[in-house]
């Protein structure tokens, strides 16, 4: 039977979750749900919750006498994905973003720009919304970035569309053109100097084919160093909380960074 949203309240529900930290599929740890991270209403995979002991998974069970306490779990950061059909899977979370494309800007003008309220940072180009992406991860606790993949926000579904697109644009038309134009129109422009000198340490690029489509992965590791975005005069600090990728300021940053460096 399918589990909904519905059945769940944060706070007092007890659920049988598998474990996010789990690559075996095959743990499964109980507890009280702390949060609901599934915006939809129920998801075949099962809901994705976090519990008060701070383990991240998809509910497998209602477990109906709440009174029950399970063993004690340790709370830990789930462990990043590390096979492509499990990130996808998965879905979006802490270790895991998609995005449909890099380069969708450069076919719309500056008035559908507008209309399409996609303004970020004074600009809407598609690869600074990417260098977001990085330089969240980069500052967190680093995470898999992959382009090709969409996930439609209301049912919580996945739709690979992959980057097959988006090769001619480039002008060296292959996977080698693509993985450059990461490294030199993103990389090298928006992030700082020491991620594009020890890139090696910081971003692996692969390419992967599900079906008929490419998508691209970028496995982006934890700085060891703050990582400011550069966007014209401005800086902008990215940092992924959660299941999205969000700029602090202020008081916030400093004591975020105070924390974390």
């Amino acid at each position: 039977m399918t589990i909904t949203s519905d059945q769940l309240t944060e706070g007092s529900t007890a659920v049988a979750i598998n474990p996010q930290s789990d690559k075996t599929r095959k743990i499964i740890v109980s507890g009280v749900i702390d949060k609901l991270l599934t915006n939809s209403r129920e998801h075949p995979h099962g809901l994705l919750v976090k519990l008060k002991s701070g383990e991240i998974g998809r509910v497998k069970e209602i477990l109906v006498d709440s009174g029950v306490k399970a063993e004690p779990v340790v709370a830990q950061i789930p462990a990043v994905a590390e096979n492509i059909e499990d990130i996808i899977t998965e879905g979006e979370n802490h270790f895991a973003e998609f995005k449909t494309s890099c380069l969708w800007s450069q076919t719309l003008n500056r008035d559908a720009i507008l209309q399409k309220n996609i303004i970020q940072f004074g600009t809407a180009t598609s690869k600074v919304i990417i260098a977001k992406s990085i330089a969240g991860f980069l500052n967190a606790d680093g995470g898999n970035l992959v382009i090709g993949v969409k996930e439609i926000k209301d049912t919580d579904e996945i739709e690979i569309v992959g980057i097959n697109s988006e090769i001619p644009k480039l002008k060296d038309k292959t996977l080698d053109g693509y993985r450059r134009m990461l490294i030199d129109s993103i990389v090298r422009v928006y992030l700082p100097s020491f991620v594009m000198n020890r890139i090696i340490d910081y971003i692996l690029i692969s390419f992967h084919t599900i079906g008929e489509k490419t998508v691209c992965l970028l496995k982006i590791s934890k700085s060891d160093k703050r990582v400011f975005l550069k966007l014209n005069s401005e800086e902008a600090f990215m940092v992924r909380i959660d299941a999205s990728t969000r700029q602090i300021i202020g008081e916030d940053l400093v004591e975020y960074c105070v924390t974390r460096f």
